[in-house]
């Protein structure tokens, strides 16, 4: 008997010695709680269901881990249990993906019976998509959150607010939107990359936020938006200047590098301003999480340093630099989000004993690891380390066998006295200018990483998992997805830039004279 390719990797897989016959004319039967994940077979199949077709059961079953289900292709049925949706929702997404790859004859499919007994070693099985450096059409965020439920990801971080664009509509502050969402090119100046001084303007509206939220709902995916603060705010403040220390117009960032633009954190009218705007951009979201950013706001230290303003906040508060002033603009922001139901994520930059303990850090930065183990003991971490799940890096600096091979011990952590909520790959859009680029970059790295958040350490090989995405690649060929054809470390691209630079990227080009030849 063969084992289907299934990525993430089931935890526990059993073969068996029989099949079951699978048509259009099998019913599918389900308790109310999972009728939509019932669909998705029926959707599939195209169901016209008959008497003594065969069944595919799904069944509430209470007790069970939350997102864990079993499979069973027995040689009377197809049964699925599960405690909540979410759990119904994979074993449909699995089921969905063996039935795919079975043996058809005569409009069957001719099913292996099996067991799988699955469920996720972390809860948060995440990705973010950076929205302000390249604007990206609903439709596809929606394929995105598609393949990513194909996956099992559970989370989109959604990077929404940066120096180059805010993306939210705001009824209350629609200069935000006249302003702060459009530049004078759409591409950035740096690394090689110029301007094409072609007017970029774009923003996603509230309802097109509401029927993404709503479909990524359906997906079983959460959406946690993200507008950073205090630094990355060109855009912001290029739109309400008098949120600076200044009060200077600036204009909008159209070039890549960190700058110093940074919010007033002595200025009460600041605070005032986020809690309007986060009591409109919250209701827009459901889940629980609020990304508020905080990185690389040390650019704009000399900035608050130099502000009268700040320096009386310090004085008021007893606050000795810079660095510990952020950390009190970070807790003000994460009292806001808490009138609003919301708790607050913020990056390791913040990683520090002052800082609210409610706040969940994520890990980006190799300098971070220790702070953030240390942090790990005391609150929520998520994992999301620059030089594994950063997809906007080329493959040659991150290569597929290199995402794959990340565990925890690589960063110290070891047992369960940390608080490990999960895993995030990510990709940044600075040179990434069109939707084959983000494919490119994403796929097949995104796979890895789906199952190095829902697999058990023990249970991941290699060699195996690489054998099980040539499916997948026939998959995504199907589905007209770029993947990178690209994998590994090509010594002839090391001498250049960390990232892959898009359609200007030399891995692009050789990726995509690879996928030519795929068809010759």
């Amino acid at each position: 008997m063969s084992v289907y390719n299934i990525i993430p990797k089931p935890n526990k897989y059993i073969c068996g010695d029989s099949t079951y016959e699978i048509s259009p004319k099998t019913k599918v039967l389900c308790s109310e709680e999972f009728v939509k994940a019932g669909k998705i077979i029926c959707d599939y199949l195209k169901t016209k269901p008959e008497e003594d077709e065969g069944v595919i059961r799904f069944t509430k079953v209470d007790g069970m881990k939350s997102e864990a289900y079993v499979l069973k292709i027995a040689n009377d049925g197809v049964y699925i249990s599960a405690s909540d949706y979410a759990g119904a929702f994979y074993a449909a997404i699995t089921l969905k993906t063996i039935l795919m790859q079975a043996k058809k004859q005569d409009g069957k499919a001719i099913l292996e019976t099996l067991i799988i007994e699955d469920a996720p070693d972390v809860e948060y099985r995440s990705f973010m998509l950076d929205s302000c450096r390249h604007f990206f059409e609903p439709e596809t965020v929606k394929e995105l959150l598609e393949n990513m439920a194909m996956l099992k990801l559970n989370k989109f971080h959604w990077h929404l607010s940066d120096d180059q664009a805010y993306r939210i509509e705001s009824k209350i502050y629609p200069v935000l939107n006249e302003v702060g969402s459009k530049r004078f090119s759409r591409h950035l100046k740096g690394y090689g990359l110029d301007y094409d001084n072609v007017e970029y303007f774009h923003y996603y509206t509230q309802q097109e936020i509401k029927d993404i939220v709503s479909y990524a709902r359906e997906l079983n995916i959460e959406v946690i938006p993200e507008i950073d603060l205090p630094g990355h705010t060109t855009a912001i403040i290029s739109s309400v200047p008098e949120l600076s220390c200044t009060g200077e117009k600036i204009e909008i960032a159209c070039h890549n590098g960190v700058l110093n633009a940074i919010l007033c954190a002595g200025n009460e009218a600041v605070y005032e301003f986020i809690d309007s705007l986060f009591s409109e951009v919250c209701p827009l979201f459901e889940s629980k999480y609020f990304h508020i950013g905080g990185d690389e706001a040390f650019t704009g230290y000399k900035v608050w340093d130099k502000c009268d303003k700040c320096s009386s906040k310090k004085s008021e508060l007893g606050i000795k630099n810079s660095k510990e002033l952020q950390i009190y603009f970070m807790n003000r922001l994460t009292q806001t989000l808490k009138k609003y139901g919301k708790t607050p994520i913020a990056w390791d930059d913040c990683a520090t004993d002052e800082l609210d303990f409610s706040v969940v850090t994520q890990l980006w930065q190799a300098s971070s690891v220790a702070a953030v183990r240390g942090q790990a003991k005391k609150r929520d971490v998520i994992i999301s380390p620059v030089t594994y799940f950063y997809f906007d890096w080329k493959f040659s600096k991150t290569p597929l066998k290199k995402t794959y091979n990340f565990n925890l011990a690589k960063i110290g952590i070891v047992g369960d006295k940390y608080r490990v909520k999960g895993f995030e790959g990510l990709v940044w859009t600075e040179f990434i200018d069109g939707s084959d680029a983000l494919e490119f970059s994403v796929f097949p790295r995104i796979n890895a990483l789906a199952e190095v958040a829902w697999t058990k350490l023990e249970n991941r090989n290699y060699k195996d998992f690489h054998r099980r995405l040539d499916w997948y690649k026939t998959y995504m060929r199907k589905k007209n997805i770029n993947y990178s054809r690209v994998e590994k470390d090509y010594s002839d691209f090391k001498r250049h830039v960390s990232y892959h630079l898009g359609f200007d990227g030399r891995e692009f080009a050789k990726s995509q004279k690879i996928k030519e030849s795929e068809t010759d």
